[in-house]
């Protein structure tokens, strides 16, 4: 049921009413439900994930304005007769090394109306390199021109960091 993405490197269960799951492949973040696929998204386009153990919860930001990925893990799950403990470690540790290896490069500056920017080069599940920044598409569009200029200068250095063309 997984797409063809290469081998599973962890997987959790995900609290809901329904059998849902999570799974981690070296390209992808797949979202698996009794219909199928219900997300399906590159590890480049993760802005940074989280896991609070107290709620059992991980959090995944998006580089883009998608609003964050909230996957609630049970803290068992039937099996059979009976009920097995999850392990959340394989999941988690491919979530930090699929998102990190995504990361290839960052420059962080401050903008001259005070905002602090990152902007990355990110290498897409294709393995094209490209350039992003932490201000989603909605509020980059508002900047005013000195904070345009400057983040332009940001994505110019970040090129410049890996070799890709500057102009």
């Amino acid at each position: 049921m997984v797409p063809a993405d290469g081998r599973v490197l962890g997987s959790v269960p995900l609290a809901d009413d329904g059998p849902r799951w999570a799974v981690a492949t070296p390209r992808f973040l797949t979202l698996l439900g009794p219909e199928g696929v219900q997300v399906h998204r590159g590890w480049h386009e993760v802005e940074h994930g989280r896991w609070d153990a107290d709620s059992s919860t991980f959090t995944l930001s998006w580089c883009d304005d998608s609003p964050p990925l909230v996957l609630v893990v049970p803290a068992q799950i039937k099996q059979g007769e009976g009920t097995a403990s999850v392990d959340v470690a394989p999941f988690a540790r491919a979530l930090r090394q699929r998102v990190e290896s995504a990361l290839v490069y960052s420059v962080t500056g401050k903008l001259p109306s005070g905002l602090q920017a990152t902007v990355s080069v990110r290498r897409d599940s294709g393995g094209r390199l490209y350039t992003a920044s932490n201000l989603p598409p909605s509020r980059a569009e508002r900047l005013d021109d000195g904070d345009r200029a400057a983040l332009e200068e940001l994505l110019r250095r970040a090129r410049d960091g890996v070799g890709l063309p500057t102009d």
